[in-house]
């Protein structure tokens, strides 16, 4: 014979109504059944010790009454610890408070869900009860209804077979998709990196190879060396936060900033050489940029790859995505993607997750001048060919969110002639805390050197005329540090740099020089009187036209010859916005939800630089971001300089 448990919407308030103090039935919340009756064969009180498997084994310990489930105790697990977590802490309590093993499960850690409400089932039958009276669906809040309401975001039609299946698949072999398939891999996972280019390193390569790292195993060395006050993480966060105009994520700031010492370190420790010094560039108050040995980010490109080979990443070039696979049921997890070989069409299979680290848009023209719409075509960038942001693309396609598409931006110092960011092109920028001058076409400054990026450029295209020069001495190439001489050579030897032995000559060369067509008539005095007061300022410590800050005996006078000149002008560079991600590299929804299996790191990612991206920041921003998503996407944990609250 059955006894009969009812459980009424109105029972609470009933209990209320009486002030009947011994009315606390473990269904106190009847959410789950709405003025239903649920008979219940008696069952056999006691505990009951369940193996169950999850993601591993896990050993489960119900306790059951003849009507109700009274408690359920994980006694033991293996589960992911980070992924697990919340189903092992909550599906008991949803379970013994709903009386029901129909409850939702945990979002993220479904299999771990599923096997408490399978040890608790076999429990129900050992005991000679009967599961369907307890396996009540929770009804759908008003939220659950109208999401239920909505088309699902992702793919309808997923493979029935996979062609290759690995547990990571990163996408892009630049600096973040380098760091992430080699934190991938040294983490035990089976990974695999594409890239559709013919050869790894995309922007990565042309980079201008400097490094923003508040300190590093050789900081002290260097700043004893070169005498200059060691920098702070506290200073580089400010800086970087002050430069985005307070519009950058400050979780993803800090994994920036004490993430990036941790990165430089490796690449050091593997054999990445940098120069004799730290400079302060455009937007930084601290002394925190290194430059490698050769001013170009194929340096570390080149350190990148060879720490690769010593894993076992497969890797693969000429490789297209060319689609997202994401479920449309259950989690509506990330499952793999679709992509174009020589060898044709293939799908592959993402068993633990999806990282995206494809770059930016840059060199996208429609796509960026639909978000700024004054990047039309007449402006040349920085970037190389396969910029286009497809991969940001497509992860739009199965709902994936962005941020801040809009500040995107120009690199002040590219050739003039074709918009390049070439080893010369990087001089200019490392310049400013050594001494180095911007002039116009009229030998006149026009903006404060250590400014940042977006308003140096700004400036620019606000003077007098194209293009616009950097100006300095040979005290700056034999003291500052940062220019080699082969980076010197090769720049003049290019017609990049001008040389001369007086201003007066200088001047002469800077005339007799077509830009895109135009020549210039700037005159040797102006050039002179504008170097002159120059040197009074760095004498003075002070810069009363545009109130740069001179750090007096580490800024050097323009007094010694041969004196030097570089053509520059604005080029489209990079795009602050992308993919709206946690602290964790977790690429988030349309609603804010995170999307299962699917993380995103470098340019591809928005909310790190905010308005403006402070030059030296990018490689750390990418290193860091790609290491922090190759961890979590294997093992469900962060590095230890991320602060998760």
């Amino acid at each position: 014979m059955k006894k009969s448990i009812k459980i009424v919407s109105l029972l609470l308030v009933m209990c209320m109504l009486f002030s009947i103090t011994a009315c606390t039935t473990k269904t106190d919340d009847t959410s789950t059944v709405n003025e239903q009756e649920v008979n219940i064969t008696p069952m056999k009180k006691g505990e009951y010790i369940i193996d169950v498997v999850g993601m591993n084994p896990m050993q489960v310990k119900v306790t059951l009454s003849e009507t109700s489930i009274d408690n359920i105790e994980i006694v033991s697990h293996n589960e992911t610890q980070g992924v697990s977590d919340a189903a092992i802490k909550d599906m008991p309590i949803k379970i013994v408070e709903k009386q029901s093993i129909g409850v939702d499960t945990i979002s993220g850690a479904t299999i771990s869900s599923n096997a408490i409400i399978e040890a608790v089932s076999k429990a129900i039958e050992q005991a000679g009860g009967v599961i369907s009276e307890f396996d009540i669906a929770e009804v759908a809040s008003e939220a659950d209804v109208i999401n239920d309401a909505r088309p699902p975001m992702g793919t309808k039609n997923l493979p029935e077979n996979w062609d290759l299946t690995y547990d990571v698949v990163v996408v892009g072999g630049g600096f973040a998709g380098l760091s992430a398939a080699y934190s991938s891999s040294t983490q035990g996972a089976n990974t695999l990196l594409i890239d559709k280019m013919p050869v790894l390193g995309g922007n990565s390569q042309i980079n201008g190879g400097v490094y923003a790292s508040y300190t590093s195993k050789i900081a002290d060395s260097l700043y004893t060396q070169l005498e200059i006050e060691p920098d702070t993480a506290e200073k580089h966060i400010e800086d970087t936060i002050v430069g985005g105009d307070y519009m950058g994520d400050e979780k993803l700031v800090k994994n920036l900033v004490y993430g990036s010492p941790v990165m430089l370190d490796i690449l050091l420790d593997n054999g990445l050489e940098v120069r004799e010094s730290i400079t302060r560039p455009g937007g930084h108050y601290g002394y925190r940029t290194y430059t490698t040995i050769n001013g170009v980010g194929a340096d570390i490109v080149t350190v990148q790859k060879k720490m690769i080979d010593e894993t076992d990443t497969t890797v693969m070039l000429n490789t297209k995505m060319t689609q997202i696979y994401r479920e449309i049921e259950g989690e509506q997890r990330v499952v793999g993607i679709r992509v174009e070989t020589e060898d044709g069409i293939k799908n592959i299979k993402a068993e633990k997750g999806l990282i995206i680290t494809t770059g930016g848009f840059s060199g996208n023209v429609e796509m960026r001048s639909k978000h700024v719409p004054a990047l039309t075509a007449d402006l040349p960038t920085t970037n190389h060919v396969g910029a286009t942001g497809e991969g940001l693309i497509m992860a739009q396609e199965i709902g994936a969110n962005t941020m801040q598409m809009s500040y995107i931006q120009l690199y002040p110092f590219a050739n003039p002639n074709n918009g390049v960011l070439d080893a010369t092109a990087v001089i200019p920028f490392s310049g400013p805390s050594s001494g180095i001058v911007y002039v116009d076409v009229n030998g006149n400054r026009y903006v404060n050197e250590g400014e940042r990026r977006d308003v140096c450029s700004r400036a620019a295209q606000e003077s007098d005329g194209f293009p616009t020069f950097s100006i300095f001495g040979q005290d700056i190439v034999e003291k500052a540090g940062f220019i080699a001489d082969t980076q010197l050579e090769n720049g003049i030897d290019a017609d990049r740099i001008f040389k001369a032995d007086t201003l007066e000559e200088l001047v002469e060369m800077i005339n007799a020089h077509k830009y895109q067509d135009n020549t210039i008539n700037m005159t040797a005095e102006a050039l002179i009187e504008t170097i002159n007061t120059h040197n009074g300022y760095i004498e003075a410590g002070e810069d009363p036209d545009f109130g740069k800050v001179i750090d007096k005996g580490v800024m050097l006078k323009i007094e010694n010859g041969p004196y030097y000149a570089i053509p520059q002008w604005p080029s489209v560079h990079h795009t602050m916005g992308g993919l709206t991600i946690t602290e964790k590299t977790e690429v988030q929804d349309i609603w804010g939800n995170i999307i299962p299996g699917l993380y995103a790191a470098g340019e591809v990612a928005g909310g790190v630089h905010g308005t403006n991206r402070l030059g030296s920041n990018a490689i750390p921003d990418a290193l860091v971001h790609g290491h922090i998503a190759g961890e979590y996407a294997v093992t469900g944990e962060v590095p230890d300089f991320v602060s998760v609250d």
